[in-house]
Formats: C-alpha cells, structure tokens, sequence
C-alpha cells in the first residue's frame, strides 16, 4: 500500500467490530469531552484510558506515538509562549536586552493543561485511524455527509505530502553523492531553487499524469466513494461514551477532591 500521512491499517477492509463511522463519531465525541477539561489531573485521567482501551484493542502504539509526537512539536511551540503572555502571578522575572520579561503561574498551568488536551486529542484520533483502512475512513467521511471534492482533495494530500517529502530527500541523497556540499549561501540558495524548480516540475507532470488516468477511470461523472454504515455492535461505543461522561460528572471529581484533601 502506498504511503500517507496517516497511519491506517493495509489492506480496503476493517476487521474490527465497529464500523469506520462509529468509532470516527467516538473519537469526536471523546475530543468534545477533552476540550472542555479545565483540570490537568483529569486529563491525565482520560489520556490513560485512551492508552488503556487502545492497548486493549491492540494498537500499535509504536506508529502512533511517532506521528503524535511529531504533531505535538509544533503545537509546543504556541504551549511555551503561555507562561509569558498569560495570568497575573508573578513567579520568575527574566532580564532581557529588551527589558524584563514575567513568567506567570496562571500561565504554566495554562500552558500544561493545553499541552495535555492536544496530546490527548491526537492520540485518540491518530490511534482510531490506525484501527481504520483507507476505504473505510472515506467511506466513514461519506457517510457524515462529507462532500466528495472535499474527500477527494484530503486524499490527494495525505497521498503525496509523504511522497513530496521523499523526493526532497532523494535529490538531496543524489546532490551529496555527486560531490555537492554546502558552502557560501549564495551556493546553498541556488542549490535550493534548483530543488524546488525540479521537484515543482516533476510534481506538475506527475499531476497530469494522475489527471488523466482519473479521468480515464470515470472520475467527474459521479459519485464513487461510498459511505460506510453501521453495525449492531456500535451501540457498545456509545454505553461507554455515555459511561465516561457519567463518571467526569459524577465519580471523578470527588476522587479527586479526595485526594487534595
């Protein structure tokens, strides 16, 4: 199978009890409930139970944690501005050419508990595609009323942001093996524009070629993608979703007054 950004399983069919859509309406459900979260002890709470269910379901954490980390790179950089644009408690003052600069307590534990959602989020849905074959995610996105050019560009992307990733790292395989090496910057900007000049091109003709072979395949005369329905099992996602939000409301935060007690 060719590869994409994201992790989904090889293979154009599931193999678990739950259809594609229900466990994609789940993993938006469960990001709802995490968005909302005002307590980072919580939101560890609700990170474990997505390593326990996903352990439980057989994930592959290797390929998930990869991709989510990944991802969390760049969220970390809005995370780490927090401390200094946030609250009102001062707990450190840095001196800088500029002038002063606070760190705030309001803003660390900002800063952490956003940290802690994101990651969270991305977990559930990146561990969810994982359980997810190409066909059922697009047959999943069908089904919600998805519209087809939108389905159809999400896949052209996932396709070839990895592929245009490789070639770049082909080409620059191919500059060093034939003696290039990185000099003055006039050199390295030339060298540059020469990469991107030649991966725009072959991208271009790539394309047409693509373009044509849909079009050969019937593309543009109807709908292809079907959507993806569900199944008796489903219901047991939605006890749990329902359980979950019964326990934050109900069990958790007496535990965890409990404990701060």
């Amino acid at each position: 199978m060719a590869k994409f950004v994201l992790p989904f399983i090889e293979g154009r069919s599931d193999s678990g009890p739950f259809s594609p859509t229900a466990m994609l309406v789940t993993a938006l459900a469960f990001a709802v409930i995490v968005s909302v979260q005002t307590s980072p002890a919580i939101t560890m709470v609700l990170i474990t139970v997505v390593l326990l269910g996903g352990t439980l379901a057989r994930t592959k954490w290797h390929s998930v944690f990869s991709l989510a980390t990944k991802l969390e790179a760049f969220v970390l950089l809005w995370i780490l501005l927090e401390p200094f644009l946030y609250g009102t408690t001062v707990v450190a003052v840095f001196t800088l050419p500029w002038g002063p600069v606070h760190v705030y307590s309001e803003g660390i534990t900002f800063g952490i508990l956003l940290g802690l959602r994101m990651f969270c989020i991305l977990l559930v849905f990146i561990a969810t595609l994982s359980h997810m074959s190409l066909a059922g995610f697009t047959g999943a996105l069908r089904t919600l009323r998805v519209p087809s050019s939108f389905v159809g560009s999400l896949l052209i992307m996932l396709r070839y942001i990895p592929l245009f990733a490789e070639e770049r790292s082909r080409m620059q395989d191919a500059q060093a093996l034939r003696g290039f090496e990185r000099g003055a910057r006039r050199s390295r900007i030339e060298s540059l524009g020469f990469l991107l000049g030649s991966m725009i091109d072959r991208a271009f003709n790539r394309s047409v070629a693509v373009y044509e072979s849909m079009i050969l395949r019937g593309f543009g005369s109807g709908t292809h993608i079907r959507g993806a329905g569900l199944r008796r099992k489903d219901a047991a996602l939605l006890i749990l979703l329902l359980i979950l939000v019964l326990s934050l409301v109900f069990i958790l935060p007496d535990i965890m007054g409990v404990f701060v007690y």
